[in-house]
């Protein structure tokens, strides 16, 4: 890497007379393997490595990248993120606050027990398809899918401030699915979880843990079960249970996003991205009912919104976002944080790769648990639905109007779950929703997952976050069947 800090020097040289310069190199390694119905569909591996230089002149910001490790190169972008910067200042005609922050030396690195790059392929593809075998145990499975997906992120940062920083991620995840065509109604299982199953900041030993093999005959049958089983005959409202996975997905949307800080002052409105979460209602509003505390915790271990210091050279923070219920704190960056009068940026800025510029975005955002467990709260529900795994989502763009299916679903019938549910779906406005929250299991039922694909920006970046929850039930929800 000494190559690359002479390159990223030069950079900073090339800066010296803007108010803020930073230069940060960034390599991704990739490994992507599906089975699908017993072959192999895909052995994908990627490379990518470049350096991204931003300027700052007067809060207007100016970015350029290159994947050209040449000196002449980096010379000619850093010249161009600099007078980017300048431009920029001059069409806005005003200046827009930077945070500063102290400069930061060290390195971070994701704890790892066995390199998921040193585990053999052949070793990977043999577990996928032994959990293939499995479920294509039955007449009714009319095709499965399985996959491992594996990521090392390798960044340098400098800026002018004096910071000087390495980091070295791993994300290692995979599940499967198995369809399920009974009678012409098509149903579908997956493990751990949907979008590609569960993914954590560690090393191989996730996919070990995750224990493929054990689960694939419960998944079979239970995708068949699902394809048997019937739909609600009315749309109603009732008492709801989100398991795990659902919650994530319904904080990541409806908590997550709304919350982010450049969406809120209107910087960004892409991807549904506006917010009905307005600052000047920081600390007074009502968010949910006072059993909701959502944190941002970059610290988190295993999260995938876990780092030592964000791409903006702050240090990871842990943030509180709803406290009680009310609408305490917000996800920012240095160009953001000073909009709810922070003297800090609250270390939320992150980009996808090296020639992508850094903007607002989750860590691990998750609820706090409660207490008890998921049979506690079921046990004193006369009549009700239970439902986990998503399926699929609609948000609007304030993230306000919302809806949600999701997989796995059961009539819930005196404190018990009793048949199961095809295509239900569940519909809310995001604070009367959360609002509704009368019950959170406690920290024994909280389980940590990763989202990895979470897109936002123009041109877009896909990002992952860590969401954590424990299973939670809502009042007078409505309920209905997917058309």
């Amino acid at each position: 890497m000494e190559k690359v800090e002479k390159y990223l020097s030069v950079a900073l040289e090339r800066m010296k007379d803007v108010d803020y310069g930073e230069a940060r190199f960034v390599r991704t390694t990739s490994q992507h393997i599906t089975v699908k119905n017993g072959k192999v569909e895909v052995i994908d591996e990627e490379v990518e490595e470049g350096i991204g230089i931003r300027a700052v002149v007067g809060g207007a910001i100016g970015f350029a990248s290159t994947n050209r490790l040449l000196l002449d190169e980096i010379v000619k972008v850093a010249d161009l993120a600099r007078d980017y910067a300048r431009h920029s200042y001059r069409a806005l005609g005003k200046r827009f606050p930077f945070l500063s922050e102290p400069p930061h030396k060290g390195e971070y690195r994701t704890p790892v027990k066995r390199d998921p790059f040193n585990v053999p392929i052949d070793e990977k593809i043999n577990l996928l398809v032994k959990v293939d075998d499995v479920l294509s145990r039955s007449p009714n499975i009319v095709l499965r899918t399985a996959s491992l997906h594996f990521r090392k992120v390798e960044k340098v940062f400098m800026n002018s401030e004096g910071s000087h920083l390495r980091q070295t991620v791993y994300v290692t995840g995979g599940g499967y699915t198995a369809y399920a065509l009974v009678d012409g109604v098509l149903a579908h299982r997956s493990y751990p979880a949907p979008h590609g199953g569960n993914h954590l900041q560690a090393g191989w030993e996730v996919v070990e843990e995750m224990d493929f093999l054990k689960y694939a005959d419960r998944i079979r049958e239970e995708a068949v079960m699902f394809a048997k089983a019937d739909t609600l005959k009315e749309e109603m409202e009732t008492t709801l249970v989100l398991g795990t996975h659902q919650m994530v997905l319904q904080i990541h949307e409806s908590v997550g996003h709304p919350l982010e800080l450049d969406r809120a002052i209107g910087y960004e409105a892409s991807y549904a991205g506006t917010s009905f979460a307005r600052i000047e209602n920081l600390g007074k509003f009502r968010y949910g009912s006072p059993l909701m505390n959502i944190v941002a915790d970059a610290t988190l271990e295993r999260g995938l919104g876990t780092f030592g210091w964000d791409d903006e050279g702050v240090e990871a923070q842990r943030v509180d976002l709803i406290r009680e219920g009310i609408l305490v704190g917000y996800l920012s960056s240095r160009d953001s944080a000073w909009a709810i009068g922070l003297k800090r940026s609250g270390g939320m800025a992150r980009a996808s790769g090296f020639n992508r510029m850094p903007m607002v975005r989750m860590t691990n955002v998750y609820l706090l648990p409660g207490e008890g467990t998921l049979d506690d709260i079921l046990s004193e529900i006369k009549d009700g639905v239970y439902m986990d795994l998503n399926k699929s989502w609609s948000i609007d763009q304030r993230r306000l109007n919302f809806q949600f299916s999701t997989e796995v679903a059961y009539r819930i019938r005196n404190g018990k779950l009793a048949e199961p549910l095809r295509n239900v779906i569940y519909y809310g406005i995001t604070p009367e929703f959360w609002g509704s929250m009368y019950a959170v299991a406690g920290e024994g039922e909280w389980r940590l997952w990763g989202l990895p694909h979470c897109g936002k920006g123009e041109p877009g970046q896909s990002m992952d976050t860590g969401h954590g929850a424990s299973p939670a039930a809502f009042r007078n929800v409505r309920v209905g069947t997917v058309a």
